[in-house]
């Protein structure tokens, strides 16, 4: 079983970016054209409880929005991909992190938890949430020098998996805001039949992507439900991380490698992929169910 198609395209994405319009330091159309010069194929503007509408020939423009909430010893913050401006009239902002995610669902777009490990959030908090479409692994903003160490939530995410919360596909994203050193760093590569809004959204819904700051990852390929094959560019080690604190064989170190493989243990209930190049980048998979 292969997980993604041998034929269609990915496209480059960054899905969390913040404009003048809300707390960011850049206007709309500039943070645009940063995108777009650095690369990217796709852009979501998602300033803090406003949708933020611009039109580009030459940019997949999604819709967005970021809300939020405080709570006792953490905050929650949503991405609302693919929204309207009815967002803004229903959303409570005393109301709860679960409400906010059922509002976007019902707006027919995707909701995604932002930054869980610079936002403090608790295995027993993201265990209790419904519908999520996705959850940051990467924020690029949330480490030196604008921030603490907390750009990277995946131990954070082991823990909530490993211990029943809802397995997620994981999105890497800039989060910009000074536009300094945070921006251009990560990326949700997308697989989509073609680069238009219904295609993107669906690839979305149907987790057809993963999350990266430079490495590629090609292929992965489950064989005879025991061993795992994933495919990727020039990378110095690959990691197959699980439910179960150690595994044999789940660490190869081998420079240069575009290809390796893992044999699944009979107590791993998941299994998550991260490369890393020579340069320090990461890339990371969706968790894979295994049993």
């Amino acid at each position: 079983m292969k997980h993604f198609s041998e034929s269609l395209p990915f496209y480059k994405a960054n899905f969390h970016c913040h404009t003048t319009e809300s707390d960011g330091h850049l206007s709309p159309a500039a943070v645009a054209d940063f995108y777009k010069n650095a690369g990217y194929d796709i852009l979501a503007l998602t300033d803090h409880r406003k949708v933020t509408h611009i039109s580009r020939d030459d940019l997949l423009m999604v819709p967005g929005i970021e809300i939020d909430y405080r709570l006792t010893g953490q905050w929650v913050h949503i991405l609302g991909l693919g929204m309207n401006d009815e967002i803004t009239d229903r959303w409570n902002r005393f109301g709860t992190p679960q409400e906010g995610i059922d509002l976007i669902r019902s707006l027919g777009g995707i909701a995604v938890l932002a930054h869980p490990a610079w936002s403090l959030n608790t295995p027993a908090f993201m265990r209790s949430l419904t519908g999520l479409s996705g959850v940051e692994i990467w924020n690029s903003v949330s480490t030196l020098p604008l921030n603490g160490d907390r750009a990277d939530s995946s131990s954070l995410l082991d823990v909530t998996w490993a211990s029943g919360g809802e397995l997620l596909p994981v999105f890497a994203n800039d989060d910009s805001h000074q536009y300094e050193t945070e921006a251009g760093v990560a990326a949700t590569m997308v697989q989509a039949e073609e680069l238009s809004f219904s295609s993107v959204m669906r690839a979305l819904k149907d987790g057809h992507f993963y999350a990266t700051t430079g490495p590629e990852i090609h292929q992965i390929e489950i064989k005879n439900y025991q061993e795992l094959i994933v495919s990727c560019s020039p990378a110095e080690s690959v990691i197959f991380y699980s439910d179960c604190p150690w595994a044999e064989g789940r660490s190869i170190i081998k420079p240069g490698m575009t290809e390796c493989n893992y044999f699944i243990q009979k107590s791993d209930h998941f299994v998550r992929i991260e490369v890393r190049d020579k340069a320090g980048r990461k890339a990371w998979s969706a968790p894979i169910k295994i049993r």
